[in-house]
């Protein structure tokens, strides 16, 4: 069995900008991770194929039009995995709080075996409702700003990378900065969101990792963290 949990959150700043007794957030706490199992190419499940998407993906294929479906198709999936990530409620969160989840922890992963690859992420979001249920189709996507910017950066490296040049392309940005204009819509705040690329070469050999207080992107939150995992043969 293998196990992603998280065992602790710290809010700094829960955005929800009252003072004194009166500065009490709920917070929307979602995590959610896409993982490549033992031996395989890639992860098909929950409704989505799961495979980092790098520039060596595209560098056969035929044509500017192919190049924009890939990566809308890639970007989607990313948002499909948003909208079925596990949810945790929390009221009255309060500055500088933090936040545990018991001696279990808040389980965001759990497999039969230890993969070979796990894409982590954590939003931590102040508002009143799940905003899992955002509507992300391929024209919003097309029509935005990150997506614009995302094909163009990649298809300026492909004129320049050699053939045998490998680098994962962050679609993940585009689905995050469409999260963050249906927050802005909704007057929601993001308070954090940590995002963890790992294989099990490199950072889990043994199917173990556990790391404390480590900082989002947003510089807002602290998590810990931990994987646990064991051969059914051990």
């Amino acid at each position: 069995m293998f196990y992603v949990r998280i065992n602790r959150i710290k809010v700094f700043n829960n955005r929800e900008g009252f003072l004194g007794l009166f500065n009490r957030a709920e917070m929307h706490v979602y995590g959610y991770v896409a993982a490549l199992p033992a031996g395989a190419a890639e992860y098909a499940g929950a409704g989505h194929v799961w495979k980092q998407p790098s520039l060596s993906d595209l560098l056969n294929l035929p044509d500017e039009a192919a190049r924009k479906q890939f990566l809308l198709d890639a970007t989607l999936a990313e948002a499909g995995r948003f909208a079925q990530s596990a949810h945790l409620e929390i009221d009255g969160v309060k500055d500088n709080q933090n936040l545990t989840f018991g001696e279990a922890g808040l389980v965001i992963y759990a497999g039969a075996q230890i993969p070979d690859a796990l894409d982590m992420q954590l939003w931590v979001i102040e508002s009143d409702e799940d905003i899992r249920r955002f509507a992300v189709d391929a024209d919003k996507v097309l029509d935005s700003d990150a997506f614009k910017g995302l094909f163009a950066a990649v298809e300026t490296a492909l004129t320049v990378a050699a053939p045998t040049l490998s680098g994962v392309i962050a679609v993940g940005g585009v689905v995050t900065a469409l999260l963050r204009q249906k927050l802005r819509a909704n007057k929601d705040d993001l308070v954090g969101y940590w995002q963890a690329t790992l294989n099990r070469s490199e950072h889990y050999p043994h199917g173990a990792r556990d790391r404390q207080d480590v900082y989002d992107t947003t510089g807002n939150i602290l998590v810990d963290y931990m994987l646990f995992g064991f051969e059914n043969s051990i």
